[in-house]
C-alpha cells in the first residue's frame, strides 16, 4: 500500500500544483497519467529528465519525442487500405529508377516556438544524421542511402539516393510502430554537436517540438507536459486539439505497481500486463479494457516478433551449428501453454504475422520444412553438439576444452513468464542455462555485453526488406561498442541480397526471388532463433478516458511509447 500512496501523493501533488513551472491546475479528468516504459532510463528515476536528445542509443526515454516529433506520414497496419496517412507531407513521387524522391509539405506547419516548419528542417535532419554515422540512431542509414538531399522551396525537397530505394520514405519518414526519424528543428539545432546537445532548457522553451503539447515540468519523477492552444493542426483547420489537457509520465514501474495503480485508477494505461495479470485486472477494475474487450486475449498481434538472439561475434554463439543445436532444444508449444497460459501463437521467422506479410511468407513454406526451424529434438541437438566437438560431462553439460557450454540469457520484466520455460528446456538438453533481469538489458544487448538475449524484430509490415536490414553487416559494432541493431552478424551473400531487394518496390515480383535466396542463407545461419509471435496486452481504463482503440475500432494501436501515440491522443475522449 505504501508504494502506490506514494504515487498517487505525487499525482496529486502536481494536479494541485500551479506555477511557472507547472502551468494551472488541470482537474484529473482532463489528464492523461502513464509511467515512462524504459526500466534501464526511468527505473527510480527519470535519468534524463534535463535531456531530450532524440538520437543517442539507449540513453533516452520514449517520454515525448517519439510522438511531438511530427512525422512525415503515419502508418496503421490495421487497415486493410488507405494506411498511409499523410501528416506534415501532402505527397512525394519518386522517379522512374527510385533513385530521386520529392517530398512536397502541406502549408502552415509550425514548430512550438512559432517559427515555420519547413523542407530546411528535413534537410538539415538527413545532413546531420550523415555526418554523425554510426554514433546516432539512423545515422548509419542515411549514411548509407542519401547522396543529397536539397530544398527546391519552402515546401518541396528533393532527396537524391546512392541507390534505388522504392521504401526510403516508408521507411524512414514514417511513422510505423516504434520506426521513423524523428525531424528536429534547424534553427535549434544547427552548430550543435548532436553527440552531446541536451536539447532542453524549459525557460527556452527547449524542446521545440511540433505537437500539441509543451513540456512544462521535467523532474527526477515525473515529466509533464501541457497541451499548447496554438498548435499548427488547429491553426491550418487539419486537425481539432486533443481532449487530454495535461500529460503525466511517472518513472517505470515493475508490474506489480502497474496493477496496482490500475486498479486504484490512478493511472490510465501501462506497459503490457502478463496475461495472469492482465486477466486479474480486467476482473477486479470494471473500468478496464483491453483491444479485445474485456476477454482474452487482451492484446494485439504486433509487429514484435520474439526471438532468441546472441552476439553473434562471440563464442560459442559465432557457430551456426551450434545455434541450430539450440534451435532443436526449444518446444515453442510448450512455452506458450506454460509460458502465456495458452494465449499466443508460435513464429519460425523474424517477421509479424499480419496478413500483408503472409503474401510472402506462404512462398517459403518449403524452407521451413526443409530445415525443420520448428522441430523440437533434443536428440538431433545432441548429435550436432557431438559433431562440434562437445562432450556431455558429469553433470549433463556441454563441455569442450573443460569448459561448460553456458547460456546467459539477458531478458526485461515482460520475458519473465517464457525464460523459466526456455531455461529448463535449454538445461534439459545439456546447456548450462540461467537468465538475468537487470536494469540495463537493452544496453547491455546495444553495447554487446548481452552475449544471449530475448528481443523483439520490431519492423517488416507490408514487405520482408525492413526486418532483413537489421542484420545488414552495416550495422556490425565490436562488442562494447553500441549499435541500434545488435545481432552482430556478417554474411556477405546475405548482404548482397538484401541490398537487391532494397532497390526492388515491394509489389515488383521479383522481390519474391531475392527474399527466398536471402531467407536461404538465413534459415541456415539462424543468427537469431525466432520463438513467438507477440501480443500486446496493454490495458485501458476507461474511469476518465474512452474511445481507446480496439479490435472494433483499429484506428490505431495504443503503445504509448511507440511514435503513433499522438493518433490515439487525438481520439481519447473525456468520461466527464
Amino acid at each position: 500500500m505504501r508504494i502506490f500512496s506514494a504515487v498517487f501523493f505525487v499525482l496529486l501533488f502536481y494536479l494541485a500544483a500551479c506555477g511557472s513551472d507547472g502551468g494551472d491546475y488541470v482537474p484529473r479528468h482532463r489528464t492523461l497519467v502513464i509511467d515512462c516504459s524504459e526500466v534501464n532510463i526511468c527505473g527510480g528515476q527519470i535519468a534524463d529528465h534535463n535531456s531530450f536528445n532524440p538520437y543517442l542509443p539507449g540513453t533516452t526515454s520514449r517520454t515525448g519525442y517519439n510522438f511531438l516529433y511530427e512525422p512525415l506520414y503515419y502508418y496503421n497496419a490495421f487497415r486493410a487500405k488507405d494506411n498511409l496517412i499523410p501528416w506534415i507531407a501532402e505527397s512525394h513521387h519518386f522517379n522512374e529508377d527510385y533513385t530521386e524522391v520529392t517530398v512536397k509539405i502541406r502549408a502552415g506547419v509550425e514548430w512550438s516556438d512559432g517559427t515555420p516548419w519547413t523542407v530546411h528542417d528535413l534537410v538539415f535532419t538527413i545532413d546531420m544524421l550523415k555526418a554523425h554515422a554510426p554514433t546516432l540512431v539512423f545515422s548509419t542509414d542515411m549514411q548509407t542511402w542519401v547522396e543529397k538531399a536539397e530544398a527546391l522551396d519552402a515546401h518541396t525537397a528533393r532527396i537524391v539516393l546512392k541507390a534505388p530505394n522504392p521504401r526510403f520514405i516508408f521507411n524512414y519518414f514514417t511513422y510505423n510502430f516504434g520506426i521513423g526519424i524523428p525531424v528536429v528543428p534547424k534553427h535549434i539545432w544547427e552548430g550543435r554537436d548532436p553527440e552531446i546537445f541536451t536539447n532542453f532548457d524549459l525557460r527556452r522553451g527547449w524542446p521545440v517540438v511540433t505537437g500539441p503539447y509543451r513540456m512544462t515540468r521535467s523532474g527526477p519523477q515525473q515529466r509533464v507536459w501541457d497541451r499548447r492552444d496554438d498548435w499548427w493542426a488547429q491553426k491550418v483547420g487539419f486537425k481539432q486539439l486533443p481532449k487530454v489537457e495535461r500529460l503525466i509520465y511517472l518513472t517505470y514501474m515493475d508490474e506489480t505497481k502497474r496493477v496496482q495503480n490500475l486498479l486504484t485508477n490512478t493511472i490510465d494505461t501501462s506497459l503490457d500486463l502478463r496475461p495472469p495479470n492482465i486477466e486479474a485486472a480486467v476482473r477486479q477494475n470494471p473500468h478496464i479494457t483491453t483491444w479485445t474487450g474485456r476477454q482474452s486475449p487482451y492484446g494485439y498481434l504486433d509487429f514484435w516478433p520474439i526471438s532468441l538472439g546472441f552476439n553473434n561475434l562471440e563464442e560459442p554463439f559465432n557457430n551456426a551449428a551450434v545455434r541450430r543445436a539450440i534451435n532443436y532444444a526449444i518446444d515453442r508449444n510448450q512455452l506458450i501453454d506454460i509460458g502465456w497460459l495458452g494465449s499466443g501463437s508460435s513464429a519460425l521467422l523474424p517477421f509479424p504475422d499480419f496478413p500483408p506479410m503472409r503474401k510472402h511468407t506462404d512462398k517459403i513454406k518449403d524452407l521451413l520444412a526443409e530445415r525443420q526451424i520448428g522441430l523440437y529434438d533434443p536428440q538431433r541437438t545432441a548429435a550436432i553438439m557431438a559433431e562440434e566437438g562437445w562432450q556431455r560431462d558429469a553433470e549433463g553439460i556441454w563441455t569442450k576444452d573443460d569448459q561448460q557450454f553456458k547460456i546467459v540469457i539477458d531478458i526485461a520484466p515482460i520475458f519473465q513468464d517464457l525464460t523459466p520455460v526456455l531455461k529448463a528446456q535449454l538445461d534439459r538438453a545439456g546447456f548450462n542455462a540461467s537468465f538475468r533481469m537487470t536494469a540495463d538489458f537493452y544496453t547491455r544487448q546495444t553495447q554487446g555485453d548481452a552475449l544471449a538475449y530475448l528481443t523483439g524484430h520490431g519492423g517488416s509490415v507490408r514487405d520482408p526488406y525492413f526486418t532483413l536490414s537489421f542484420y545488414h553487416s552495416r550495422h556490425i559494432q565490436p562488442s562494447g561498442t553500441p549499435t541500434t541493431y545488435f545481432w552482430r552478424w556478417k554474411n556477405a551473400a546475405f548482404d548482397a541480397l538484401v541490398d537487391a531487394m532494397g532497390q526492388t518496390a515491394p509489389d515488383d515480383p521479383a522481390l519474391d526471388g531475392l527474399f527466398r535466396q536471402a531467407m536461404e542463407i538465413w534459415l541456415d545461419e539462424l543468427p537469431s532463433i525466432p520463438l513467438v509471435q507477440w501480443y500486446h496486452r496493454i490495458p485501458h481504463n476507461e474511469r476518465y478516458w474512452t474511445n481507446w482503440p480496439s479490435a472494433e475500432n483499429p484506428y490505431i494501436h495504443s503503445a504509448y511509447w511507440h511514435r503513433t501515440w499522438l493518433l490515439v491522443l487525438l481520439e481519447l475522449e473525456p468520461v466527464q
